[in-house]
């Protein structure tokens, strides 16, 4: 999703807790947080529709691939 700020790709969901937040998820609107600027907006629900709405998934140290070492020949 777009953040309407900085206009990068990285806006994904962001939960929020209290009143506010029921009140807006009761009329439509959908919690937004940009990973780029931390711009923090609501978006109605059907303009997510088709949108990359999780932050894509980190690879742990202990999950990535080990570098093999490389032997010169002398």
């Amino acid at each position: 999703m777009k953040c309407r700020l900085c206009w990068s790709d990285k806006a994904y969901r962001h939960t929020q807790k209290g009143l506010k937040a029921m009140i807006y998820s009761c009329l439509g609107l959908v919690p937004l947080k940009c990973h780029h600027c931390y711009h923090k907006f609501w978006m109605p629900w059907f303009m997510t529709w088709g949108q990359a709405l999780e932050p894509p998934k980190l690879i742990e140290p202990s999950q990535a691939k080990p570098q093999q070492q490389r032997r010169c020949a002398v």
